[in-house]
């Protein structure tokens, strides 16, 4: 019976204010298994992060109906096993992924009737949610820009070791109150595009510098502490909680002095590396 895997990475946006176009996957995968079954039953097991439900209300089951929808097939009875290792809520792309993985999976259940850009397009209407679709599909460093039709390209960039870190409690920044203030460092996009580009670490220090946008959304002293052991700079993902960290090295060191400003073993802290792969699939039987 046909099989179909699926990975699908965490996703960063909005390294810098005024850079909300901007995104880079993370090395922390949710995976999705789809399985034809020889009867009509519908399975779905779930586990790890999260409280989705077990059925076709979850996200990634969302996803796929419409797929399968659209094109009006779907299996008679197929099982479904979802392990979610990215945390739910936090800006990571949680939603995302999940959407994205749901419908790789149904495209390739049925024949893969739509290339990836098409999925990027189906995911973004579903999701309402672009830059974090695209980036989880493609990998790496993406810049997206969604009007009438969805723009995007995947950017040159290194590979290199991030620390992630996400508090047990921290309010989400008033989103409304920062806009103005992003609006006024849009040009900071591009040049942390260049940094990215040509690996330039000085520059995207000066990027990741305290900002009044910035200062705002980080904890008192987080960023000091990770610099003081070695980070460029800290980034708050998305909506937050998450942060990110940027180096050269020390790592070990930063993650500790990030969960020590954020409270001690309540904070939860990973080193990943950035993703340049994006979803990958498996199909076998």
């Amino acid at each position: 019976m046909l099989k179909v895997k699926v990975s699908v990475p965490a996703s960063c946006v909005g390294l810098v204010p005024g850079a909300d176009m901007l995104g880079l996957a993370l090395g922390l995968h949710d995976t999705l298994e789809f399985s034809i079954r020889a009867d009509t039953q519908f399975v779905i097991e779930t586990s790890g992060e999260g409280d989705y439900p077990a059925s076709l209300r979850h996200p990634a089951m969302r996803a796929a109906v419409a797929l399968f929808q659209r094109f009006e097939q779907a299996p008679a009875g197929f099982s479904v096993s979802i392990e979610s290792r990215i945390p739910v809520g936090c800006g990571l792309g949680d939603l995302a992924a999940l959407t994205v993985g749901g419908l790789v999976a149904a495209n390739n259940l049925i024949g893969t009737p739509l290339k990836r850009e098409q999925i990027a397009e189906m995911a973004a209407a579903l999701t309402g949610q672009p830059a974090p679709v695209v980036t989880s599909l493609f990998g790496g460093l993406t810049a997206t820009v969604a009007g009438d039709k969805l723009l995007f390209r995947r950017l040159d960039t290194s590979a290199q070791t991030l620390v992630l870190a996400l508090p047990s409690e921290l309010k989400k920044p008033d989103a409304k109150a920062d806009r103005a203030v992003f609006a006024a460092l849009a040009g900071r996009t591009a040049l942390l595009i260049e940094a990215f580009r040509k690996n330039d670490m000085a520059l995207l220090a000066d990027l990741l510098r305290d900002t009044t946008a910035q200062a705002a959304r980080l904890p008192s002293g987080l960023e000091a502490a990770a610099r003081k052991a070695g980070a460029l700079g800290v980034a708050w993902c998305g909506e937050g909680p998450a942060l990110l960290a940027f180096a050269t090295g020390n790592h070990r060191a930063i993650e500790a002095e990030m969960q020590r400003a954020l409270g001690g073993t309540k904070a939860r802290t990973w080193l990943v590396n950035l993703d340049t792969q994006g979803v990958s699939v498996s199909v076998s039987g």
